[in-house]
């Protein structure tokens, strides 16, 4: 098993903090095995952990419920109550505060597959009551980790560049990640695709145009890295461009899609309507596409290689309880740059992500003459700082 980052940070947390725990993450990345881990240490320090699973119905019928009666009886001689996929109960928001509310000593811990569902339902009931992590796919530092290499830069570097090929091709799936065969791996992405990214999101969303939302996501995958115009796909895929915008936000509140929206403080001269699509996880991306070529002979090796630096530099501060901004830049004149973070007090960190490029090209230049801010070059030399490894 590969240790997760954040299990440190979140047992801290829910041994400490009197406020509800909420791990998010798309299926499939871990969360129940994080879970356990949990459960395990807790038993560790003597508390006992009421584990409920939201998809078994007996199990979700325990819990949702507002009655302290039947609550009582399932905290009844535990220190902490751990729900998994809490999204499928009629009102998690109440439910959870409730439980935080009438147990002061009660560990609550839950974790949902769907950020949109959730959120919603957890509206105004939570306020002040909880905190929320992301759990993402496995992250190549999680990687180097479990393969005790991290202590050494230059075994960091040949495992992280042994490792590259198969991770731009099949992503971090955990189960993806850990099989050894190549077929299996196209396999179980290609069921993975289907059971969660479409059944699911379909079926548990009530997508009324399945279709459209399928090709919505083709057509993202073969756009990574560029611009992104609503009303174009509307176009392209013949549907209106309010169903466009609301798929979109629904793909990426279920972990599929990342968007990276422009940076600008100059809009006259600057391009500030069109985000930016990334997949959190390439495997996913490729299994869309229904391409496994190695990357070295792709036409997208550019994309798999911008896609791949940015989702990893968000995951190691997701890994670390941390939410950041990121952004990227162009202006009219055709200048651009790929990846901005705005850090405090109005600071502006910039890279330009390269495989094989050894100086920056002319847009960070001007970039850097438009707000005197350096820009770095990051490629296959550097990359691991990038990704802060």
């Amino acid at each position: 098993m590969i240790p997760r980052l954040l299990e440190d940070i979140i047992f801290q947390r829910i041994i400490s903090i009197h406020k509800a725990v909420i791990i998010l993450g798309a299926r499939q990345v871990g969360k129940t095995t994080l879970l356990g881990t949990l459960q395990e240490r807790l038993a560790g320090i003597g508390k006992s952990v009421r584990y409920l699973n939201c998809d078994l119905e007996e199990e979700r019928r325990a819990i949702d419920t507002t009655s302290r009666t039947l609550l009582d009886r399932l905290v009844e001689g535990k220190d902490a109550i751990f729900v998994d996929e809490i999204q499928r109960l009629s009102n998690p928001g109440l439910t959870i505060k409730i439980l935080v509310d009438l147990y002061p000593d009660l560990i609550v811990l839950v974790t949902g597959s769907s950020g949109f569902e959730l959120r919603n339902k957890l509206s105004d009931a939570l306020t002040g009551r909880y905190i929320d992590f992301i759990l993402p796919p496995f992250s190549l530092g999680e990687v180097l980790q479990a393969a005790g290499v991290l202590a050494d830069p230059a075994l960091s570097r040949t495992a992280a560049d042994a490792l590259l090929p198969d991770v731009l091709r099949y992503g971090f799936y955990p189960e993806i990640y850990l099989e050894g065969n190549p077929n299996t791996k196209q396999l179980l992405l290609s069921k993975l695709v289907e059971s969660y990214l479409f059944n699911d999101i379909l079926s548990f969303h009530r997508i009324r145009h399945s279709q459209a939302i399928v090709d919505l996501a083709r057509a993202l995958a073969y756009q990574i890295g560029n611009e992104v115009s609503d009303t174009e796909l509307a176009n392209r895929l013949r549907i209106d461009r309010k169903t466009v915008v609301q798929y979109i936000e629904l793909l990426e509140q279920s972990f599929v899609i990342i968007r990276l929206f422009p940076f600008s403080r100059n809009p006259r001269r600057e391009i500030g309507k069109l985000s930016k699509i990334y997949f959190l996880d390439l495997g996913i991306r490729n299994a869309l596409i229904g391409d496994f070529n190695d990357p070295a002979i792709r036409s997208d090796q550019g994309a798999l290689w911008e896609n791949f630096l940015i989702v990893e530099r968000m995951k190691s501060f997701l890994n670390q309880g941390q939410f950041i901004k990121p952004r990227f830049w162009r202006a009219y004149s055709g200048a651009e740059v790929d990846y901005l973070e705005e850090t405090g007090a109005g600071g502006i960190e910039a890279f330009e992500l390269k495989m094989g490029l050894s100086k920056l090209r002319r847009g960070a230049h001007s970039f850097m003459r438009e707000y005197e801010v350096g820009v770095r070059l990051v490629n296959q030399e550097n990359f691991l700082d990038f990704l802060r490894i």
